[in-house]
């Protein structure tokens, strides 16, 4: 009787796909990549890139701030940096970018988070742009020089997204005066006014100061909203 012939290795494997387990220990589980598809830097190392250059860009000043110097703060090499930006001003234009966008998206969610008045709105935006100004200062050290090295397309790009911010702020004096909550005023000189005063702070602020942002923040709502506030008769 012929005996029965025990598949080799290789050829019980042959014509199917073994099975992969549901759950792979985490110990060997593949990390997922992020970031560039070959790996090389993931979202953490951008933003050290970005901090890097912010701080960079605030103390010295764009002619002064050098990608190596850049780099070397951020931990990297040289050629690291150039795979997350190809220019210096490219750079600029981002941490600008991030700045703005971080104070648009942080100013709604401010005045979502108050009562229905303007006065309550127009108080919470006035306090979050001079904590933001405080804490995250590096918009407000930017001056015009520096902005000229924009090129065209991302000084335009810019200047819009800081004029949308401006008109937030705008909006809310206007309905202000409307409602009678404030008294009459320009609203566009009172949110140069309101604005100028987060960047001040931004210039002066020291985190080891006798003062935190917050407090800040509330001693400049009182003094601006009483300027504003209708006079009693």
């Amino acid at each position: 009787m012929p005996t029965k012939r025990t598949p080799s290795r290789h050829s019980a494997n042959r014509g199917h796909v073994a099975a992969v387990p549901k759950h792979t220990p985490a110990a060997t589980r593949p990390r997922r990549q992020t970031g560039s598809p070959s790996g090389v830097e993931g979202p953490p190392r951008l933003e050290l890139v970005r901090e890097a250059a912010r701080t960079h860009f605030a103390e010295r000043g764009y002619e002064a701030a050098s990608m190596r110097d850049i780099a070397a703060s951020a931990g990297i090499r040289i050629s690291t940096l150039y795979f997350h930006c190809t220019t210096k001003e490219q750079l600029l234009f981002d941490v600008l970018q991030d700045s703005m966008v971080e104070l648009a998206s942080g100013l709604k969610a401010r005045i979502e988070e108050v009562g229905p008045s303007w006065t309550e709105r127009l108080a919470a935006a006035i306090a979050f742009h001079v904590q933001y100004s405080a804490e995250r200062a590096f918009g407000t050290t930017v001056n015009r020089t520096d902005m000229n090295h924009l090129s065209p397309a991302h000084r335009a790009e810019y200047l819009a997204m800081r004029d949308s911010y401006e008109h937030q702020f705008r909006d809310l004096v206007r309905g202000g005066i409307e409602s009678g909550e404030l008294r009459p005023v320009d609203p566009k000189l009172t949110v140069f006014a309101i604005i100028g005063t987060g960047l001040t702070v931004g210039r002066w602020y020291r985190p080891d100061g006798p003062l935190t942002p917050e407090e800040i923040g509330r001693a400049y709502v009182d003094l601006l909203l009483h300027a504003l506030r209708p006079a009693r008769s």
